[in-house]
């Protein structure tokens, strides 16, 4: 034992040399780099003493030399990683040090800036946003968002971005400046992605903004209003994916519940009501119980607001919207008038079959989920009678 902390004492001591007196080859800025990630990593004591040598000006500043090769600024990025992790004393050391504003440089960088290393490290400073520290979020915002926004960027990289977005908006001072920053519309795009843990990941922290901000929900009311919609439409009918469903669901929720009318209209125009009823038949216990309670609000905001469609066809209006003229205005022989009282017959029939229908549609989707006495969704529905 005594001789390895002799052997780590060494090691230490000339990685900082090299570091702060500055190494002539690249390849010994990487090693000397390397060399403080693995000492970070022997123990605590270790960690904490390697900042107080001034290893992380150092390392900040071959991070943000363009002039170095990418290798030796990826090695640089995993070095202050191994220091952050795990001390809250050595994550402050490095904002002091003046992380955040290289980022802004990093950004453009697309080696590093898409290099996991410097995003686990961005996720590890941004656990200081749940503590007393004032995490400034003027430089870490943009980058999250261009890194989010990028479509060359791997998925393992933007999942630590993610989350750091994530610890970033569970405090309320940070979540208008989250808003403000454009990440609803990166967040959107990606509940859209195909990796299922992105998806899931950007829905998780779209659901927690809405609920959360006022400015949230505004936003994507009106500025990402038809996207927000489509995005809980085609993330609600993945049944591939039980977490996907659910947070779909969870952000229809306070969408439907918060949102206007204006929004509540246009997600049943897209077909939002559909994909509810189809979740409420066939997702998990969770979206099952939270599509029923969606509908029910949709049920009972009443008919004077655009009618709720049924789950496949073509909408049929209401009865309020049909009229019929007299028999002495129809014309020769009242033809007009009988083709009108016969096209309100038949339009009673079809309304009163898939009343029905929708009734036992219903009851199929409330009986998992303990749901009783739920009534009629609407008045009208599609013209595609659905069988019991």
């Amino acid at each position: 034992m005594g001789a390895a902390a002799v052997d780590d004492a060494a090691s230490m001591r000339a990685a900082v040399r090299r570091l702060s007196f500055g190494a002539a080859a690249e390849e010994e800025k990487r090693d000397a780099a390397g060399e403080v990630a693995r000492l970070a990593r022997t123990d605590e004591r270790t960690k904490r003493l390697l900042p107080e040598l001034g290893v992380v000006p150092a390392l900040l500043d071959m991070l943000a030399d363009g002039r170095s090769a990418a290798g030796a600024r990826v090695a640089a990025a995993g070095a202050l990683l191994e220091l952050a992790r795990g001390t809250h004393r050595n994550k402050v050391h490095i904002v002091k040090a003046g992380l955040l504003k290289k980022l802004p440089r990093l950004t453009d960088d697309k080696d590093l800036s898409r290099s996991q290393e410097l995003a686990l490290l961005v996720l590890s400073i941004s656990s200081l946003a749940n503590t007393d520290f004032p995490l400034s979020t003027t430089e870490l915002l943009p980058f999250l968002v261009a890194t989010l926004s990028a479509a060359d960027v791997p998925s393992d990289t933007k999942l630590p971005c993610l989350a750091a977005l994530r610890n970033l908006s569970t405090k309320l001072e940070h979540a208008r400046d989250v808003v403000s920053s454009g990440a609803v519309r990166a967040l959107l795009s990606l509940s859209l992605s195909l990796d299922r843990k992105t998806s899931e990941a950007a829905l998780c922290i779209l659901g927690e903004l809405a609920a959360a901000s006022a400015a949230a929900r505004k936003a994507m009311e009106e500025e990402e209003g038809e996207a927000a919609s489509r995005a809980v439409l085609e993330t609600m009918t993945r049944h591939e994916s039980a977490r996907c469903q659910e947070h779909a669901t969870y952000l229809a929720m306070v969408l439907a519940r918060h949102g206007s009318r204006a929004l509540r209209r246009r997600m049943r125009q897209l077909g939002v009501v559909q994909a509810l009823l189809e979740v409420s038949l066939l997702g998990s216990p969770l979206a099952q119980r939270r599509a029923a309670k969606i509908l029910q609000w949709f049920k009972e905001e009443g008919p004077q607001q655009s009618r709720v469609s049924a789950h496949s066809g073509p909408r049929v209006e209401g009865d309020g919207g049909t009229s019929c003229p007299d028999d002495d205005v129809a014309g020769e022989d009242g033809r007009e008038a009988k083709d009108c009282r016969r096209d309100t017959t038949v339009g009673k029939i079809v309304r009163q079959s898939l009343d029905r229908n929708m009734k036992c549609i219903l009851r199929r989707a409330t009986a998992s989920v303990d749901l009783t006495n739920v009534k009629l969704l609407a008045t009208s529905s599609s013209s595609k009678s659905l069988p019991c």
